[in-house]
């Protein structure tokens, strides 16, 4: 009986003396600890800043990241779009042939290269136009051309709006 007595009466002092540290106020205040160098254990949290607003780093390659070597009516030339990526593109000069390649590094399963892509481009090569957003169209800037010791000299963009349409 008498075990258990002296554990609880141990118990009952510890917890007493935690109270009375908690409710009785000690002799060194806060200010006399951060003038020992001795601020509390968890400083209080910096007041919050708000974050300064970033755009993404535009996507830059840089004047190594490519390389061109031409022989034998070949050219080939490369350049990186990833991480341990590159492409390769060889165009054969003689029968207008482009040929686009992958090129991948790394460990021995992730190294390989793989044919993106390849076509004749003799017909794409005859083409006047496609896709273009440019200032002029080529067939209004030839008639132009074409115009140069005339007096008529009506230069517009092809940005305008057609006659009799609506915006």
């Amino acid at each position: 009986m008498k075990t258990w007595l002296h554990t609880f009466c141990l118990g009952a002092g510890f917890g007493a003396a935690f109270l009375a540290g908690r409710l009785v106020p000690s002799g060194t205040s806060a200010v006399e600890l951060a003038a020992q160098g001795r601020g509390p254990v968890n400083p209080p949290p910096a007041p919050a800043q708000p974050e300064p607003v970033t755009e993404p780093a535009p996507v830059v390659y840089t004047e190594g990241g490519g390389q061109g070597v031409a022989a034998n009516g070949f050219l080939a030339v490369t350049g990186s779009y990833g991480v341990g990526t590159s492409v390769v593109y060889v165009i054969d000069t003689v029968n207008r042939q482009l040929a686009v390649y992958e090129a991948r590094g790394g460990s021995a399963e992730q190294r390989r290269v793989v044919l993106v892509g390849a076509r004749r481009i003799d017909l794409d090569l005859q083409l006047e136009g496609y896709n273009d957003r440019s200032e002029y169209e080529y067939r209004r800037l030839k008639d132009l051309f074409g115009k140069r010791g005339s007096k008529d000299v009506e230069v517009r963009t092809g940005l305008e709006p057609e006659a009799g349409s609506r915006k």
